[in-house]
């Protein structure tokens, strides 16, 4: 099911704010909650899928935090909630022949073509787009 969670909506704060610091170095999780009024423990959480996504990076250290792996303009909302979250779908079954329903289904043909619609949309808004708003 298509459902933007609290660590999907958090993900997307954290890499906003990165976008904001980029090319000035690390900015440490905790400036980011404490200007969000998040949890820091938290955020460092979701952080971790992420990195492994390879959108952001990490630096221990006095100096260290996190930064993004890319441009701004180089990172889609798309990629930010499927790191988190996996590939989305949109309606709670994939519309297949194993359906009870498919042989009468009227919206096998309905769904697939919004969600496309959908991840063209998310692919195409990338975080530079958002901070210009």
């Amino acid at each position: 099911m298509f459902n933007i969670s609290a660590k999907a909506d958090y993900g997307l704060i954290i890499m906003l704010e990165l976008a904001k610091n980029h090319g000035q170095g690390y900015l440490a999780m905790s400036d980011i909650s404490s200007t969000k009024k998040l949890s820091s423990h938290y955020l460092t959480q979701i952080t971790k899928p992420l990195r492994q996504a390879k959108l952001l990076a990490s630096k221990e250290g006095k100096t260290g935090g996190y930064t993004l792996s890319k441009n701004p303009d180089q990172i889609t909302v798309l990629e930010i909630i499927e790191a988190l979250e996996g590939k989305i779908k949109l309606n709670r079954h994939d519309c297949s022949s194993i359906c009870v329903a498919f042989a009468n289904c009227e919206a096998k043909t309905i769904w697939p073509t919004i969600m496309i619609d959908i991840k063209k949309l998310l692919q195409a808004k990338t975080l530079a787009d958002l901070l210009k708003k």
